[in-house]
């Protein structure tokens, strides 16, 4: 399993709960948002509160931002809608093969597993390796997930055309939308060094 946080970035975005009573009028009612919609989205596949009322993952750390809560869920949700899970977990994949997000790590290894792939399919994916035993469309936005993420200028035309065979520009377009919205949320997990969830 991924890393524990070091002691001294533990806090860096320390947890609003209603118990230590740290929450603004606003907060309240973002933390009520969000406390509900990732038990909707999740339930209790991963952990997304701890027994103190802390939100795990990007959940506590958005609550200091109130009035992007629910613009941004709201985005991950609709980008997320647009592909089977198998395949939004593949971009998923491919975003942690190079960000190494420990929060990101932990969560969608298991909601990798439950949309429908093997551990040793999920271990490959996220160490940047496309099994040879998935399905055809699943691998091209494996590929164009880690390609994106190391994007420093164009994607080069080889890797669009190799997606473009497989997917056509609108499902290009949908694994850009994926792969950008997980990004968003990586690039939180990881500025904000966000732990693994107690107990795991």
């Amino acid at each position: 399993m991924s890393k524990k946080c070091a002691e001294d970035t533990h806090t860096r975005f320390p947890a609003l709960t209603p118990a230590k009573g740290n929450l603004d009028a606003a907060q309240v009612v973002k933390y009520d948002y969000l406390v509900n919609i990732t038990q909707k989205v999740y339930g209790n596949t991963i952990i997304t509160k701890d027994p103190d009322g802390s939100l795990q993952g990007p959940f506590g750390q958005l609550l200091y931002t109130p009035t992007l809560v629910e613009l941004w869920v709201n985005l991950q949700l609709a980008v997320a809608g647009n592909l089977p899970a198998s395949e939004n977990e593949a971009a998923v994949l491919g975003v942690l093969s190079v960000n190494k997000a420990t929060y990101g790590i932990y969560a969608h290894t298991i909601l990798a597993q439950k949309s429908g792939y093997t551990a040793p399919q999920v271990e490959a994916m996220l160490a940047g390796v496309t099994p040879f035993d998935i399905t055809e469309r699943q691998a091209a936005i494996h590929k164009l997930a880690i390609k994106m993420v190391q994007l420093k200028g164009p994607l080069d035309t080889v890797s669009f055309n190799d997606a473009l065979s497989v997917l056509g520009q609108v499902g290009i377009e949908i694994a850009i939308h994926q792969t950008a919205a997980f990004m968003y949320a990586a690039l939180m997990l990881n500025v904000g060094d966000v732990c693994l969830p107690s107990g795991v």
